[in-house]
């Protein structure tokens, strides 16, 4: 079950790490899993997920654009927001 999880976790890496690194973290858990245990590994990679995809450029591409979208549509309604609007004595 632990390998399970651990596969899946590696599925979840960006491809340019996963297709460098799958084979040798896959031989790291084979000889690892007695030793350091399987928990341990997999809160490893659990951790190198959150490192990689905060590292790797294309979601900062999306976090930009996305700040950037809703900014535009903040400015864009926030001109008919009724607050806006001189009152009336």
């Amino acid at each position: 079950m632990m390998r399970a999880l651990y596969r899946c976790l590696i599925r979840l890496h960006p491809s340019s790490f996963r297709v460098r690194f799958q084979e040798e973290m896959f031989d790291v858990f084979d000889e690892g899993e007695s030793e350091w245990g399987a928990r341990s590994l997999v809160g490893d990679v659990g951790v190198s997920l959150v490192r990689q995809w905060l590292t790797h450029p294309l979601l900062w591409r999306w976090l930009v654009a996305g700040l950037w979208g809703l900014l535009l549509l903040v400015i864009a309604i926030g001109s008919f927001l009724p607050w806006d609007k001189p009152v009336n004595p």
